[in-house]
């Protein structure tokens, strides 16, 4: 078995590589949009629903989104309080807020989880990010609310989220045992194979080091909030809840999950603090190859 630092390693060099191909003027930052248009409608959704079509789906499984869910309301609390303490004004508070609520279950949960924990561990980790859907979708409508935009396009994100739909058709495929034709199912998982070498890329193209020291202590903050907090607290919840096994420990590794990247979308959409959501992400990512190697280490010792 790989030890913890060999499994962080995988998919923290494959990021590397896309940050040199941007150094190198191979890709542009500008291709990010493209490669994540194609792993969030093409390559993810085959992932989803070729794993889940065939799973043994378990009674805590449908715990994590809910135990995740709390988590990040949780953090919306503490978060706040510190906005209030530091006396910050709205768009700050609420970029604070959502870099510290807002868990990579995703683009880097799903990889880690994959690596860690095989087919078992991803399809766990589906379940847990459905929490993030969620905190997506009511933040994209409480924002709209707040600074005057159209909440009906946070809706109509949600209903044209492909991940989302591969989810429900995997299920019902699955709840129906209903077959896949050869060509089908070979092209779905060809397709399925593609996504973690994409979403690395993309990460690594994402990349930013500019404006990290003008928002080092809240980056700090916020980080700590996100890798050292949310798992302690979901630690607590999958306890009191007596949830154990491979759920208690994806609930815990996703948690520990860095601030994901729709942050810094909802915060380009809303005209929230840019710059500073840029840096509460980039921190993050680069903290969370410690903090995810430490929490794997206890895991699996």
């Amino acid at each position: 078995m790989a030890s913890p630092i060999e499994v962080i390693l995988v998919p923290t060099l494959m990021i590397l590589i896309g940050f040199i191909l941007k150094s190198k003027n191979i890709l542009n930052q500008s291709d990010r949009q493209k490669l994540a248009g194609i792993v969030l409608n093409i390559a993810l959704p085959s992932m989803i629903f070729i794993n889940l079509r065939t799973a043994n789906i378990s009674h805590d499984m449908l715990f994590l989104p809910i135990l995740g869910f709390l988590t990040s309301s949780i953090l919306i609390i503490i978060s706040y309080a510190y906005c209030r303490i530091m006396h910050y004004d709205r768009k700050t508070m609420w970029t604070i807020i959502i870099a510290s609520s807002i868990m990579n279950t995703g683009f880097i949960g799903f990889p880690v989880c994959l690596g860690v924990y095989g087919n078992e561990g991803f399809l766990n980790a589906l379940f847990f990010d459905l929490s993030t859907t969620i905190m997506v979708v009511l933040y994209g409508i409480v924002l709209a609310k707040e600074f005057g935009k159209d909440h009906y396009d946070a809706i109509k994100g949600t209903l044209t989220f492909m991940p989302l739909w591969a989810m429900v058709f995997g299920l019902i495929f699955n709840y129906l045992n209903i077959p896949l034709p050869y060509v089908v199912e070979n092209i779905l998982n060809y397709f399925a194979q593609a996504t973690i070498p994409l979403i690395m890329i993309a990460l690594g193209l994402s990349l930013d080091f500019s404006n990290v020291k003008n928002y080092l202590t809240d980056s700090i903050v916020v980080s700590f909030f996100k890798l050292i907090l949310a798992p302690a607290i979901i630690f607590l919840l999958l306890y009191a809840f007596k949830i154990n096994g491979m759920a208690f420990n994806i609930g815990i590794l996703e948690a520990a999950m860095s601030t994901a990247g729709n942050a810094l979308v909802l915060a380009i959409a809303y005209d929230l603090k840019k710059d500073m959501m840029g840096s509460l992400i980039f921190v993050n990512v680069v903290l969370s190859v410690f903090t995810l190697t430490a929490i794997i280490f206890l895991l699996t010792m």
